[in-house]
């Protein structure tokens, strides 16, 4: 493939703190061509009711604070250009400054977004917590298939929230793994891992932090591998690893009686 750049999609949800810095760094290997904000129900955006009961008011309300806090952050940033801090307080930002066009899908699954994808034919779409799970018909556009960055070393931890569950079960390990999408949620080949040290994490926000961290560099990394056709995916053996799904109450008190904090 020579020194051309992949053109790529990327699929995404709201964020301010850690994946507009990944976009930023995929973008240095890869054409972005697209940023898609995919506000499904499943996103975090529209599970703040969840939030509330498992981490309570307190918690949330100091999230929220930060939150808003970035918020005013990225504004600063675009009334400066983007010269204050580079595009990385939104996903938006980081799509203007790469040049890539930014626009919100409910569902990426849809006829017309599909539709949307075939014109634009990009060679490869990524994923970073999107929280839709990518029928056939999409994962079949791209030539190079479709990468999601998740974070967690699989095949155990798949499911969501792996910082939640890493903390629940005291976990000293964890990681970021890029694997290729399949019908099936964490389910396809691992193409690149990198582990870290979670010692000494207390909160999920540090946890997301250190394995958002590694995940980018994954991604950077299963890029320049397919770019320079040195890939080699290897199986991601599902059975020998743990699903997880979103905390019940009960698990949530109990990781709060542990000491463990969303941020």
């Amino acid at each position: 493939m020579g020194e051309k750049k992949l053109k790529v999609i990327v699929l995404t949800q709201k964020d301010g703190f850690f994946i507009p810095t990944n976009i930023l760094k995929a973008a240095q290997e890869c054409d972005i061509v697209e940023v898609v904000n995919n506000a499904a129900k499943s996103s975090l955006d529209n599970k703040i009711s969840d939030m509330v009961r498992w981490f309570g008011f307190f918690q949330c309300a100091k999230m929220g604070i930060r939150t808003y806090a970035r918020k005013f952050s990225d504004l600063v940033d675009n009334l400066t250009g983007l010269k204050a801090y580079g595009g990385t307080c939104s996903i938006a930002s980081a799509a203007k400054k790469i040049g890539a066009e930014y626009r919100t899908v409910t569902n990426v699954n849809s006829p017309e977004y599909v539709e949307h994808v075939r014109t634009v034919a990009p060679d490869l779409i990524i994923s970073y917590s999107a929280p839709q799970v990518i029928k056939p018909e999409l994962l079949g556009i791209p030539q190079y298939g479709v990468l999601n960055v998740h974070g967690a070393l699989l095949p155990d931890y798949r499911g969501c929230l792996p910082s939640f569950w890493y903390l629940y079960n005291d976990e000293k390990l964890g990681g970021a793994t890029v694997h290729y999408m399949s019908a099936a949620i964490d389910d396809g080949d691992i193409c690149v891992q990198k582990s870290v040290d979670l010692s000494d994490c207390r909160t999920m926000f540090q946890v997301m932090g250190r394995t958002k961290l590694v995940g980018g560099e994954a991604m950077v990394e299963a890029i320049q591998r397919i770019t320079d056709g040195t890939l080699e995916p290897r199986k991601n053996d599902t059975e020998n690893g743990r699903y997880f799904t979103w905390p019940t109450v009960e698990q949530a008190r109990e990781f709060r009686k542990k000491g463990k904090k969303l941020i």
